[in-house]
Order: C-alpha cells, then sequence, then structure tokens
C-alpha cells in the first residue's frame, strides 16, 4: 500500500466512525505532515481524495473541515441482486472466514486496555436506526482487529476481499437490535479479559440471501471480488506489489543457493514475465539494475548470462532500505501464513487423496535426500493444501504469499544451504503432517502443519535480529498507523 493510500484510509476510517465527527476540523497539514511521517505533497493529495469522496470540505487559509453524512446517493454503483452470482459470493465469503477470523482472534490478544477505546467508540457510535451507516460501522469494528496485528500485509488482504462493500437488504430493527445486543456481550468479554469465542452470533447469512435456494439480497459494487471473484482479488493485490524488485531479489537468491551458476544462462525476458506475472518493462528494468551490479550480462540475440559467483554476491551492496522492505513483505507474509494455515488445512485435508500424498511424499524424499539445495519441504506440504482447498478467493491469496515466500532465499544471509538442527526440525514436522494426513487424522494434520509454520516464522525472525535485519524491517512502515 501506498503512503498516501495508508494516510487517506486512517483518516477516512475516522472520519466514518465518527472518530472525527461532522463539522470538526482536520490538523493542519503541517502537523499531518508530522503525524504520518510523510512530506506535504502527500498529504495533500489524500485531502484532495478525502474531498472528492464527500468527507471533508476545503478553504483557502482555512483547516479542512469533516461534513461526512452516509449518503445513498454517494455510494458506488451496485449490481443488481438478480446478477450476482451467489457461488462466487459463497467463495469469498468461506475464504474471509478462514482467513480474518484468526486475524481478528490474534489482534484482540494483542489490545491492551487503552486500545480497546476506539472499538467501543465505533460500536457506541452506532445507531440501530440507520441501517446504512449501522453495517458500515459493524465492518469498520471488525476492521479494527485486523488491523491491530499492524501486518499491511493482512489489513490489505482482509480489506480488498471486498467483504466490507456488501449491505444486506432484508435487515429489519429487529434483526439488527438483535445483532448489536450480541456486539456489546462480545465487546463486554473482550474488555474484561475473558473468552470472545464464548459469545455466539446468530447465523445472519439469510439477511444476504444466500441460504439455499434464495436469491442475493445483498447490493455490491460491480467491480468487488464478491461478484467477480479471484480474478478480481488477485488484481487488487498484485497491484501493490514492488514487481521488480521481486524479480531480481530473487534471482539473486537462486545464484546464492547454486540454482544459477556462474556462466549459466537464465530465462528470457518472456519468460520471466510468465515466471513473475510481470510485464517486459519490470524484467527490463530488474535486470539492468544486475547488470550495474555485476551481476549479470546481457548478450545481444544471445540471452542473459550469470557473470558472478555466489562468493562474489557477497560483496554487492542493496541499499538497506531495500533490504528491510523485502525482509517486512517476507516477515508479513509468513506472519499471515503462520496465522492462517491451520484453517487452510482443515479445509483442504478431506480432499487430498491417497495417490496425492505419495507424491508429495516422494517429491519431499527426492529435494531433501537426492536433489538438496536447501530447505524445501514446507514448500511441497503447502502445494498440496493449496492444490486440495476448493476456495478460489483463498488461494489467490495463498498464491500472493507463495511468491512472497521466495523473498526468503533471496535476504543476503538468510538462505542457509546446510541442514542445519533448525532446519532438520522443521523438515520433520512437516513429514510428521503429512503422516497424519495419509492416516486420515485431519484434525491432528492441521495442528501439526501449523506447528511447524509457526516454527519457520520464528526461526526467521531470530535470524533476522541475528542478522540486524529485523529493527530496519520493522521500520519499513508504521504498523500501528493502521489502527491507532
Amino acid at each position: 500500500m501506498m503512503m498516501y493510500e495508508r494516510v487517506f484510509q486512517i483518516i477516512k476510517n475516522k472520519i466514518e466512525c465518527g472518530l472525527l465527527p461532522a463539522g470538526s476540523s482536520l490538523p493542519s497539514r503541517s502537523n499531518l505532515c508530522e503525524e504520518f511521517g510523510t512530506s506535504e505533497k502527500t498529504i495533500r493529495r489524500v485531502l484532495k481524495m478525502l474531498e472528492e469522496n464527500g468527507l471533508i470540505k476545503t478553504q483557502q487559509r482555512r483547516r479542512p473541515v469533516v461534513r461526512y453524512t452516509f449518503n445513498e446517493d454517494t455510494q458506488i454503483t451496485a449490481l443488481a441482486p438478480e446478477k450476482i452470482d451467489t457461488t462466487i459470493t459463497k467463495d469469498v465469503l468461506k475464504a474471509g472466514e478462514i482467513l480474518c477470523y484468526p486475524l481478528i482472534q490474534n489482534g484482540i490478544s494483542l489490545c491492551g486496555k487503552e486500545d480497546l477505546k476506539i472499538p467501543r467508540r465505533i460500536l457506541d457510535n452506532m445507531r440501530i436506526r440507520n441501517a446504512d451507516e449501522f453495517w458500515k460501522l459493524s465492518k469498520l469494528f471488525w476492521r479494527f482487529f485486523v488491523a491491530r496485528n499492524e501486518n499491511d500485509l493482512s489489513f490489505r488482504v482482509a480489506r480488498n476481499m471486498g467483504l466490507s462493500d456488501i449491505r444486506p437488504l432484508r435487515d429489519g430493527m429487529e434483526s439488527r437490535t438483535r445483532y448489536y445486543e450480541q456486539l456489546q456481550e462480545f465487546m463486554g468479554v473482550v474488555e474484561s479479559g475473558g473468552v470472545p469465542e464464548s459469545v455466539p452470533f446468530d447465523d445472519m447469512s439469510v439477511l444476504y440471501g444466500l441460504t439455499c435456494g434464495t436469491q442475493p439480497g445483498f447490493h455490491a459494487p460491480s467491480d468487488s471480488p464478491v461478484v467477480l471473484g479471484r480474478k478480481q482479488l488477485e488484481k487488487l493485490l498484485t497491484d501493490a506489489e514492488v514487481r521488480y524488485a521481486a524479480v531480481y531479489m530473487d534471482i539473486l537468491g537462486l545464484i546464492a543457493a547454486g540454482r544459477y551458476k556462474l556462466g549459466d544462462k537464465l530465462p528470457s525476458h518472456k519468460e520471466l514475465q510468465e515466471i513473475y506475472h510481470v510485464s517486459v518493462d519490470t524484467t527490463r528494468k530488474a535486470i539492468q539494475l544486475m547488470q550495474e551490479w555485476g551481476v549479470v550480462k546481457t548478450v545481444r540475440g544471445n540471452g542473459i548470462f550469470v557473470v558472478m559467483d555466489s562468493a562474489g554476491l557477497q560483496k554487492i551492496q542493496i541499499p538497506s532500505h531495500l533490504i528491510a522492505n523485502q525482509v517486512r513483505r517476507y516477515l508479513d507474509s509468513l506472519d499471515l501464513l503462520a496465522l492462517t494455515i491451520e484453517g487452510t488445512s482443515a479445509c483442504a485435508a478431506p480432499h487430498v487423496t491417497q495417490e496425492k500424498i505419495q507424491a508429495a511424499k516422494t517429491k519431499i524424499h527426492l529435494l531433501w535426500d537426492e536433489e538438496y539445495l536447501y530447505g524445501r519441504t514446507p514448500a511441497v506440504l503447502l502445494d498440496l493444501i493449496i492444490e486440495h482447498t476448493g476456495i478460489e478467493a483463498l488461494n489467490a491469496v495463498y498464491a500472493l504469499l507463495q511468491r512472497n515466500l521466495r523473498i526468503g532465499r533471496s535476504i543476503p544471509g538468510l538462505l542457509n544451504t546446510d541442514k542445519t538442527d533448525a532446519n532438520c526440525n522443521i523438515h520433520e514436522q512437516c513429514i510428521e503432517a503429512v503422516d497424519l494426513l495419509c492416516a486420515g487424522k485431519h484434525e491432528e494434520f492441521s495442528k501439526k502443519t501449523a506447528e511447524a509454520f509457526q516454527s519457520i516464522y520464528h526461526l526467521v525472525i531470530r535470524e533476522c535480529k541475528r542478522l540486524d535485519y529485523f529493527e530496519a524491517a520493522m521500520g519499513a512502515y508504521d504498523g500501528s498507523a493502521l489502527w491507532k
């Protein structure tokens, strides 16, 4: 997410949930620059976006004034319910359940007493009689706990799924009153340090017309993933990636791991485009940068060749901010994966055949005992899970995580090509998980898989701290700005 997008989203959320009520003035531009640690050019762009969205009113030599009131006419054009394919919607909703529930649970566990004043304020501003604003604030309430994870990738995934775009058409005062009472009970339990899962919520699928044999009962923007499905979600997620950095960092990692050796020919630009799902301009920029570093050489009409060995790579001075951004993206991806893999594994387990399990075991044996480069057992296990979830929207998110996990082999000093005790332990955990799956013990399989990826996450954090990457990575962006 770009800085201007992040600042816009934060101020927009404050306005919509009542923290910046109608008629109040925003801080001055200089104060906003100081608060968000950004330039005046960025703040001017944010203020223009807020004004275009009907959230503020600006006048020369005066601070912007909040003018937001919910107005049906200002909403994005919605698709008629009869044109909505509920199969796609249910797919996205199922993915949202698997991804967002653990994020909310973890976000709650991270909240202190002062933090909880924000969702309490949102809850207190909900008015049962105003249906549109009621449901908008309901989604902001849950979004707070996702944002509390301070993981920009997790927050972006949750936001881009489009679940906050849909509005029920079949609700009434009775259903909103019932839901509001459940929210109040839930918030009370959270504030008292109780168990949030103990609070029951009614199944509201009827309000959205998602029960068997019913017509959709909700409005949704025509370009929302809940209408268009996986391809639209992939587009929204991919647009925010730093593409050329991902290309050259991955190639550097493959050289360091021994996949590409001195004198080897790299894939052509066309092949690189297909491998990394990027444009030719992106691959050219990546190759040009590696040429400047003396890593590769382009021979006109013949191809791109490696002209530096793994020892030479250790001497390359990659800008620290670039490494910090890559490390942070890698850590964010591992964090999201570690939190959500148990539910994803449970979803996939019933659909995996014995034939597929045996094929995975064979591949793990091959990569560990005969063609070892570095520990790739977790990647084989992850591939097996993703192949069998049966949820397209979930697979779109996990495909992004798979691409981001390649970053690990490209971070200088992080990839270890030896079979260390830690690597062997993670390998054994993955083997045990596959054996449990083979035995039909699906719940144990899901828990062991989650344990393995939690081990990976904590190992990477320890290594990043040892290499002095961790602090710089945490400074790549201010995670607290997502929710404070």
